[in-house]
């Protein structure tokens, strides 16, 4: 198929969508990622052998992930192990659920990222036999990542191109400043010596 277009209403049956229809209207201008709020779908050690995972959402390849409640997952202990709390996207077995992948001594487990499965690592686990430490990984971008809307700078590119544009109209505005002192009908001079070119009815703000 070409082309498509939609969504319209169904006349006897000649317009039926699918779901990857919408997931693919959605993934046009949504990233991958997690709601940017600060504790979305955040990991929290419980104990030595339990994590909770804070309620929150996501969208994986237009698809919606929503956690509207604390979720308990148990931790296999007793051997040193890297694991990772993943949020996995199953287009073949139509689920998107939160999973526990074990890894191995030396290193977490990849993430699966193919055409029929998608992952996004929300933290990772060091387990040293009978204790765990939780790692945030939702900030990392080729992990995780917080999900944007497509086509339009985030809002710390906008405002650090804002800054950008002030400092360079700070420079503009002084070296028109400094190169107009001494040049008006009455010179206005802010600097510490006296000026050495003046007249009467100059005025000459010193500096301390």
């Amino acid at each position: 198929m070409a082309e498509f277009g939609g969504f319209f209403n169904s006349v006897n049956g000649d317009r039926k969508y699918k779901s990857e229809d919408f997931a693919n209207y959605f993934k046009t201008f949504i990233s991958n990622g997690i709601n940017p709020s600060t504790d979305n779908l955040k990991v929290v050690k419980v104990s030595n052998s339990q994590i909770k995972i804070l309620s929150g959402s996501a969208c994986i390849n237009g698809y919606l992930y929503l956690n509207t409640a604390e979720l308990t997952k148990a931790i296999s202990t007793g051997v040193t192990r890297i694991d990772r709390v993943v949020l996995r996207l199953d287009i073949v077995n139509r689920l998107l659920n939160i999973a526990i992948v074990q890894g191995t001594s030396t290193s977490p487990p990849a993430l699966t990222r193919n055409s029929s499965v998608h992952e996004l690592s929300l933290a990772k686990i060091t387990i040293k036999n009978t204790t765990i430490t939780v790692e945030d990984e939702r900030g990392q971008v080729s992990l995780c990542g917080y999900m944007t809307f497509l086509g339009k700078d985030d809002l710390q590119s906008m405002w650090d191109l804002f800054n950008q544009q002030w400092e360079n109209q700070k420079i503009i505005w002084q070296d028109w400043f400094t190169n107009m002192q001494g040049q008006s009908i009455r010179g206005i001079f802010i600097q510490e010596k006296v000026p050495e070119i003046h007249k009467v009815g100059d005025i000459w703000i010193e500096l301390a």
